[in-house]
């Protein structure tokens, strides 16, 4: 009898050890989706705009990779107006995914992993699954170089 008591509450010990485990796998797994990571390294690479034909006109965009930035992914570069730039992260900030440029029919940003959607103009989220905006990089544009300069 006693032993059938003892392999009782071993059974129920394990039963709370991994209900504990598991609960902090789902926390941790939770914290990780939605996060914006990126933090800024205030290092300031320059770009220069003549070169990139998509960039020429008012809502051209491109994705450009800048070495050890934006952990390693490209950012989006969207001509907002003659002498405005927006320059965004293209990881989703809802599972790190890597998001599409603006198409010509569709103004906003989509990740086909889980279809979020972004604003073009922002960065907002319009549709989730993604709670939180893409990651937003400062940037100057001098426009007599034709030269972008954004900071991370």
């Amino acid at each position: 009898m006693k032993q059938i008591v003892m392999l009782e509450e071993r059974r129920e010990f394990l039963t709370q050890a991994l209900k504990l485990v598991g609960g902090c796998v789902c926390v941790s797994a939770l914290a990780a989706c939605e996060t914006d990571v990126l933090k800024s390294s205030n290092i300031a690479v320059r770009y220069d705009v003549s070169q990139t034909s998509e960039l020429s006109t008012i809502g051209g965009a491109v994705k450009q990779a800048f070495d050890g930035q934006n952990g390693g992914f490209p950012v989006l570069i969207i001509r907002m107006d003659d002498d405005d730039f927006l320059v965004l992260s293209s990881i989703c900030t809802h599972q790190a995914c890597e998001v599409n440029l603006p198409g010509d029919g569709d103004p906003n940003i989509w990740c086909e992993c889980h279809d979020s959607v972004f604003d073009r103009s922002t960065g907002d989220v319009v549709n989730g699954p993604a709670t939180a905006p893409l990651q937003r990089f400062e940037a100057s544009f001098d426009k007599s170089t034709e030269t972008l300069t954004i900071t991370f």
